[in-house]
């Protein structure tokens, strides 16, 4: 399987395919985390407090004007430039991401956390290295005040058992529906997945089942093919079923 880098912004819809791959892409685990503490008579003690953030870093080229159409280029030939403006964003804003290495367990939502860029040759060419570190999710849990009488928790639940039942019919509904998505100029197969399907990843899914009206579309702006869906126009219809 050939190896592709996705990042995709979680909300604001941006994307981008890293045009030369890097030969080689550092992931590390950093090891466990320990808070250390002193006792009296005991000395120091380190006890297990979670696991650190993994990172995920790699160096590589944005190739410039000369090399627009070299043949290692990766998907259409983009302005170096223009990684360096939307990585800034990224960095500066703490914009969530997500990280897909195809042919790799590298598929996580994350943060930039920095990259620094040289610019050389004669060709235009950025060599950069870049990092990024997982974007944890952190849950909050609130306790409810107990009811003040027996009969009123008793309606209460009988309340909230009737809305439990009644979302189930409705979320019954709604996911055993099929909708109709006409796509649009900022799209792309794994921003329409994370908002219909819940999951970026399942991108494949939606592009196996409007194969035909992917690839149809792509020819018509004269490409050759869509690159498995990484080209689509705004307009094509896709059928979206859970």
């Amino acid at each position: 399987m050939d190896t592709d880098i996705y990042i995709e912004e979680k909300t604001g819809g941006r994307s981008m395919r890293i045009p030369w791959i890097p030969e080689s892409i550092t992931f590390d685990s950093n090891g466990t985390r320990f808070a250390k503490y002193e006792i009296l008579k005991v000395g120091e003690v380190y006890i297990p407090s979670g696991a650190h953030i993994h990172s995920y870093a790699w160096k590589s080229l944005l190739p410039g004007e000369g090399r627009r159409d070299d043949i290692l280029q990766r998907g259409e030939w983009q302005d170096p430039l223009w990684y360096q403006q939307i990585w800034s964003a990224w960095r500066d804003y703490g914009t969530p991401l997500h990280l897909l290495v195809t042919g790799t367990p590298i598929n996580h939502d994350v943060y930039l956390e920095d990259y620094s860029v040289d610019y050389k040759g004669a060709f235009g060419d950025y060599e950069y290295s870049i990092s990024f570190v997982d974007a944890r999710q952190i849950s909050v849990n609130t306790t409810q005040p107990a009811a003040q009488t027996s009969g009123t928790s008793a309606n209460t639940e009988n309340a909230a058992a009737a809305q439990e039942a009644q979302g189930q019919t409705t979320r019954s509904e709604t996911e055993s529906s099929q909708k109709t998505y006409t796509v649009t100029d900022s799209d792309t197969l794994w921003g329409i997945a994370q908002r219909f399907l819940g999951d970026g990843a399942q991108w494949d899914t939606i592009y196996n089942a409007n194969r035909e009206a992917i690839e149809n579309a792509a020819k018509q702006h004269g490409r050759s093919s869509s690159d498995q869906g990484h080209w689509i126009y705004a307009g094509t219809k896709l059928t979206i079923r859970k």
